[in-house]
């Protein structure tokens, strides 16, 4: 699960919004946004992205993923054990790392862990021990478990957050949740609620960036063919509509087949001192 960092409201909602109760759990946040062509990086369906606004904290998120583990009987029909593997007495122990793990097996909260290590240490007991010796990484007579750990996703790293174990019918079970911080980079996609949607094509310094008469950077900047394409017309009227929401200090309503009017909402923006099409 993504959680983000500062979700915030909408500025034009709708009246189906407020009865599903989605200002309680937003999903985004307010963005400035500049439709133009800058630069020659936000073609097709790529996007510019303030590197100072991320620098900020903005869209950055919380990446949760949890790993979960049970109690299984063998072939041998005997339980697995959770527990750090002893090597010398493991059969295939995975290409890991296998020093974070507790006696228990479990990896305690709050350590950093990242590649291949180890998050759930599990073995199986094999039958009764061989008599002959074999070599090639093949079963010894030493050789009393079989390696069924759990390894953390080799291309994320993260920390530990939460370790739940729980039994049912005389199966443990266990829960690991790990946490990353996530911070918005080139490749990266976004969209909104229009779905207009585009990957970070490159990130500039708030100095590098376009900038209004007032000196109002944009966090971000779409390309305007993607207007006329995907013909998402309510899209800049909403534009229009969080912009007044944005100078007046209230919520503006957005809901469909409404009295509300372009012409209405330009003449509230005009009024606010702005050009009557948000330019």
């Amino acid at each position: 699960a993504n959680i983000l960092y500062y979700p915030q409201k909408p500025l034009a909602t709708t009246r189906s919004m407020e009865y599903l109760n989605f200002s309680e759990l937003p999903a985004g946040q307010n963005a400035i946004v500049a439709i133009a062509c800058y630069s020659g990086y936000n073609q097709e369906d790529s996007i510019i992205m303030n590197q100072s606004a991320i620098d900020r904290g903005l869209f950055r998120s919380f990446l949760y993923r949890t790993y979960i583990e049970q109690q299984n009987v063998s072939a041998s029909q005997q339980l697995e054990t959770f527990e750090k593997p002893v090597k010398q007495l493991t059969m295939r122990t995975r290409p890991g790392t296998y020093e974070k793990l507790d006696d228990d097996g479990f990896v305690s909260p709050g350590v950093r862990v990242s590649g291949d290590d180890i998050i759930i240490g599990k073995t199986a007991p094999f039958p009764a021990p061989m008599q002959d010796n074999a070599e090639g990484g093949q079963r010894t007579k030493q050789h009393t478990r079989r390696d069924v750990s759990a390894p953390l996703r080799s291309t994320e790293a993260g920390i530990v957050d939460k370790v739940l174990v729980s039994n049912v019918d005389g199966r443990r079970t266990v829960k690991v949740r790990t946490r990353a911080t996530k911070v918005p980079q080139i490749g990266d996609k976004f969209a909104s609620r229009h779905g207009q949607k585009g990957t970070i094509g490159i990130t500039y310094a708030q100095e590098d960036m376009p900038y209004t008469a007032e000196g109002l950077v944009p966090d971000l900047i779409i390309n305007p063919h993607a207007i006329p394409s995907r013909m998402t017309v309510a899209h800049l009227i909403e534009c229009l509509l969080s912009k007044v929401s944005a100078t007046q200090g209230l919520e503006g309503d957005a809901t469909p087949f409404t009295d509300v009017t372009v012409s209405e909402i330009s003449s509230l923006l005009k009024g606010s001192g702005y050009q009557s099409r948000g330019l």
